[in-house]
Order: C-alpha cells, then structure tokens, then sequence
C-alpha cells in the first residue's frame, strides 16, 4: 500500500456499468460520501453507460474515475510496468494471482489486466473499495483484494439477490462486509444463503432532501397519476393499466403517465388500447432524473405496481417511491418484499401483487378522501427524513468500510 493512504480513510467504487439512470441512488451515494469525508470520488466500472444513461452525473474537475474496458492493448507498456511493480513489492502475491484462478476465477486476460486496476485504486490512497450490485464485478473486487489487500464491500438490492443466489453467495465470501437494502433481503442472504449475520447491515437507499422540498399537490378536477419505472415484468406496469380500466369503468376522470423504458414498451402500449386508455395514459419514455421529478410535482398520486417476475426478480424498496413521499404526494405500491418497510405505519397503501382490482381499490381510497391523501402524504415525507436519506446511506457506508464516525448519526 503506497504513501497516499496513511491517514484518513479514502473510499474507492468499483461498478458494473456507472452512471445509469435508474440508478442515481449510486451517484447520489457516492457524491454524499465525497462530502462527508472531503475526498473526490475515485471510480472505476467495468462498461461505460448507453446513449442517454447518464443519470444526472457530472464529474467535476478533481474526480478520478476509469473505465475497465480501456485497458487495452494500447497500454501494454503500463500493465508491464505494473505487474513488474507488485512482483518487486509482492512476489508471492503477484504470481500467485496471476497463475491460480482463485475461488471467483477471472479470464486469464482480466488476470493480465487487473493489475492496472490495483494500481488505479493504490495510487489515488484507496483504503476500501466498495460496490453496488453482486454482479461480475464481486469477482474483480476479490481478485483486486488478493493483489492489494485492500479490502472490499457490496451493497446488494434487489435482482441480484432473488436471481440465482447461489453465485451471489461465492461472489459475497471475500467481502468485508455486506450491505442491504431491506431487513426482507437480510432475512434472505442470512438464512437462504448462510452468510454471518453480523457480517450483513441494513443500509436503506435515500434520497436527497434539499433537492425534494414538498411541494402543494397540484389543483383540478382530473386527477394525475404517476408511475416511474423500467418497463419490465417486475414493475407491473400491466397490472396498473388493468387498475385504470377498472377507473375509468367506474366513471372516474383521471390522467397517467407512465414514465421510463425497456423491453416491455410496445406490449403495453399496444394493451392501453385495447383497454381504450389511449387518451387517459401517456408513455413519456425514459427521462433524466429532474424531468422525472417535475412529473412527480405535476401528480396526485404516485403507483407502482411491483410484483415478482417470471424469472424471481423482484424490486427492493424502490427509490421512485422514496422520492415521490419527500415531494408530499400519497403513493400506492404493494406489499412485496421490503416495500412494507417503507409504507407500513400509515405511509403508503400496499395492494396485494398482480392483482388489478386490489390495486385500484387503493388509489380510489385516495382519490376520493382528500384527507386520507393529506395524512399519507405528511406521514411519508416524515418517514423519509427519519429513516431514508441520501446523507444517513453514506454515513452507514463511510462507517462500515472506514471505521470512522463522520459528524451526526451513524
């Protein structure tokens, strides 16, 4: 470990693919955490974002942030130089990463190329590294660890748990520490996949208050409906325009638009026809975070219809949801997973999962009791001062991977 880590904790971010979209509670993180302890973020993933991923992240002139995949032939002279640097400092080490695959094997090419990573996370002081997601990217994390010896964390949310587990389990047994999403999920990694209690945290996503104030729900005599999400079977977006064709049977005026994209857009826009929604729902496509959030000001009520999929994958506690509560507008999820840990207490009406007539019943509870609408709303933006923000998820990070205690509460 060189020089540059001595003293004050510096944390690293090793990703799959950064920045994303739908995942701005990973930029959000690490630009709390950047505040918190007064270092700029050092990042590095393993593929550069599509067209239009950018999920509101702006580098600034300080950050450090590499791309795996530029690793590349071109820089051959620099991975020899590397390699020569660890077997000098580390021969047993180096040697030994390099020639056994160890207990998550990496392609004999990433093996040549990881030291370049090592250096990247070395040279920039890196004490922790820590990542989103029990992807592939767990598998460099332990390799870089076995190299370094710095060591590694996850936070692991939704479909990376509920989708083959069991290689979650062997991506998960060199970290330092796993962080979670939900007591649900910390059931699950505990006594499906055997992992030490206390080696598991509860570390809720948040989101950032200063930049969600509560806004008035807005005045009209049509009501707005609002549901954001990748339009994939996990989210229901099937199951939510099954609930508005009940609505409009029962003579109630409203206007939704559904926001975002994926795999599922033409199947369900071609379903709102055929159940005659065409003038009431709008499919906006996916959108940058603000004009996301200025849909959100523009609603009365915000759904999202989760439900387990096909394949087992199903959301955590989705940050949409946090979102909508800080802005003040009542929402309606259903009781799946860790949403009751976020909507139980009068926060939130939960619908029963992939059911239409449930959940309908839930947003016309809304819709014709402004008082109940006012109570949920209250109660929800109070939930998530109290127990989902973006600056309490990075002071637990900072504390777990650091152990050092940035000002407040831990």
């Amino acid at each position: 470990m060189n020089a540059g880590t001595r003293g004050r904790p510096r944390l690293g971010y090793l990703l799959r693919t950064f920045p994303v979209l739908s995942q701005t509670f990973v930029s959000g993180e690490i630009r709390a955490v950047s505040a918190l302890t007064g270092h700029a973020p050092v990042v590095a993933a393993l593929c550069r974002p599509g067209p239009g991923q950018g999920g509101g992240w702006k580098p600034d002139a300080g950050d450090a942030l590499l791309y795996w995949r530029d690793v590349d032939k071109r820089r051959l002279p620099e991975l020899a130089l590397e390699h020569l640097r660890l077997l000098a400092d580390a021969p047993g080490r180096a040697l030994g990463c390099l020639l056994r695959p160890g207990p998550q094997p990496l392609s004999a090419t990433d093996r040549i190329k990881a030291p370049a990573l090592a250096a990247f996370f070395t040279r920039h002081g890196v004490t922790h590294i820590h990542s989103h997601f029990g992807w592939e990217q767990a598998e460099m994390l332990a390799y870089v660890r076995r190299l370094t010896g710095v060591p590694f964390s996850l936070t692991v949310h939704a479909a990376d748990i509920f989708v083959e587990p069991d290689k979650l389990a062997s991506r998960l047994s060199e970290a330092a520490f796993v962080a979670t999403i939900s007591r649900y999920n910390k059931k699950m990694l505990v006594e499906r996949l055997g992992l030490p209690r206390e080696k598991v945290h509860v570390v809720h996503c948040g989101v950032d208050l200063a930049a969600l104030p509560v806004c008035p729900a807005p005045r009209g005599a049509v009501s707005r409906l609002v549901s954001i999400g990748r339009m994939v079977p996990k989210k229901g977006f099937d199951v939510l325009l099954g609930a508005l064709a009940l609505l409009r049977g029962e003579g109630i005026a409203f206007e939704a638009e559904l926001v975002g994209d994926g795999p599922l857009r033409p199947e369900l826009t071609r379903l709102a026809a055929a159940l005659e929604l065409t003038g009431a729902v709008r499919f906006t496509g996916a959108l940058e975070p603000e004009a996301a959030m200025a849909r959100l000001r523009r609603a009365h009520v915000f759904v999202l219809a989760c439900r387990q999929g096909p394949d087992g994958d199903k959301d955590g506690i989705p940050v949409s949801l946090m979102e909508a509560m800080a802005l003040g507008r009542p929402v309606v999820s259903t009781r799946l997973s860790g949403i009751p840990e976020l909507l139980d207490e009068g926060c939130g009406l939960l619908a029963k999962p992939d059911d239409p007539v449930s959940l309908a019943e839930k947003i016309l509870l809304i819709l014709r009791d402004g008082d109940l609408a006012a109570r949920l709303a209250l109660a929800g933006r109070e939930r998530v001062e109290r127990e989902f923000t973006l600056e309490g998820q990075a002071r637990r990070i900072v504390a777990l991977a650091g152990g050092w205690r940035a000002e407040g509460r831990t």
